[in-house]
């Protein structure tokens, strides 16, 4: 049995400690209030792991729909905004769904009238106490 030295034996405790501290899983709703944060865009994600959203028309309401990243954190949502959400702010949203345990997509009760609507994925970033927007897209409904 080889012995693994202390100081290494302690550095993979405290990596695995903090790993399994960090909240990645939860069971939140929609009806919750999503927790004020500074918006700050940045893509922290990798390309491969990228997210992806869009919005739609289904049955006279917007649709948005999502492909999350691998890694869907417990406080990851999708916004639904009427202008670019870099430009208004993460908060300016017209409606939002928790990203995790919710599907890849959600019927908002907003009307479908013709227009742009811009959709975004979001993400609580732990490090600096604020969440971020990680990707966001315009879609056009006619």
């Amino acid at each position: 049995m080889s012995r693994i030295p202390h100081r290494t034996r302690a550095a993979a405790v405290a990596a695995l400690v903090t790993a399994v501290a960090l909240p990645l899983a939860g069971t939140a709703t929609a009806s919750a209030a999503v927790p004020a944060g500074v918006q700050s865009a940045s893509n922290s994600t990798l390309a491969a792991d990228a997210p992806t959203t869009w919005a739609e028309k289904n049955g006279g309401y917007v649709q948005i729909n999502w492909t999350p990243p691998n890694n869907v954190g417990k406080y990851d949502w999708i916004g639904l905004y009427k202008r670019d959400p870099n430009a208004i702010g993460v908060n300016s949203y017209e409606t939002w769904q928790w990203a995790y345990n919710h599907g890849t997509s959600y019927l908002t009760s907003v009307p479908a009238v013709s227009g742009d609507y811009w959709t975004a994925y979001v993400s609580y970033d732990y490090a600096s106490s604020q969440y971020r927007i990680i990707e966001s897209h315009r879609s056009h409904i006619d």
